[in-house]
């Protein structure tokens, strides 16, 4: 389980405190996956940014499983907007780093876990490509490789999906959300679409303007449901969330 707790960011600019985020409170039980809503700016990044580790915070305001937040002894996935993969590794070594990085040696069971990842995204034959030789599709599912073979204590995702085409975007969020059901890993990733937010929140967290906080969480009752964007329920769900967003922006 996540727990935030009055968490605030702020940095130095020319000299004056910038409020960049919060106060911001939440629990994300574990095995659930939080969608974040915001306009650009508001700090949705700085949240990511801080929950894994890039900045530090004093360590009562962050949870993760009743004990402080420590990316030194809790394992954090991170998956960005660019995939983060390291342009000079193969796809296996890119895909290995988090267990190397953590000193993980890699058993049966493992071995297992691993080859049933890269046959589930169909990647397994990528293995000794480098990320220049792969499509945007490719790269992300190396991306997604990486996050679930390490499994993470704490996976955050910003934009993941941003950078894809409308198909092949769709694609990669349904391979990961057919992952997801699998291994239930506590997840928190932010977003730009509703119709994202929707498809893949099991709750949908809608933030304010800078410095950001929290307007609403919101029950997602679509979540994990078939053939959702063709439903009536999804677009008045769309609707009631464009109205919040509208309202919660605007403060």
């Amino acid at each position: 389980m996540l727990e935030i707790n009055n968490l605030s960011v702020s940095y130095n600019s020319n000299k004056r405190i910038v409020k960049a985020l919060g106060p911001i409170s939440m629990r994300i039980e574990a095995g659930e996956i939080y969608a974040v809503i915001g306009p650009s700016g508001c700090g949705k990044s700085t949240l990511l940014h801080t929950l894994s580790g890039l900045i530090p915070v004093f360590h009562e305001e962050v949870l993760l499983n009743n004990h402080p937040l420590n990316p030194k002894q809790h394992n954090i996935g991170f998956i960005p907007q660019n995939f983060g993969l390291l342009p000079w590794k193969t796809v296996e070594k890119n895909y290995l780093l988090s267990l190397k990085i953590k000193g993980n040696s890699i058993d049966d069971t493992l071995n297992e876990r691993i080859e049933h990842i890269l046959n589930k995204l169909n990647i397994n034959h990528l293995k000794e490509r480098y990320p220049s030789e792969l499509s945007g599709g490719q790269k992300q599912r190396v991306a997604i490789a990486r996050a679930f073979i390490m499994n993470p204590d704490l996976l955050l995702m910003d934009e993941p999906f941003s950078a894809l085409d409308a198909l092949t975007r769709e694609e990669a969020q349904e391979l990961f959300i057919s992952l997801w059901n699998q291994y239930k890993i506590t997840t928190l990733f932010v977003t730009h679409s509703i119709e994202e937010a929707i498809y893949m929140g099991k709750k949908i967290v809608i933030m304010s303007n800078c410095p950001g906080t929290i307007v609403e969480i919101i029950n997602n009752p679509l979540f994990n449901t078939e053939n959702l964007r063709q439903s009536e329920e999804y677009i008045r769900l769309s609707s009631y969330l464009r109205g919040i967003i509208k309202k919660g922006w605007s403060l």
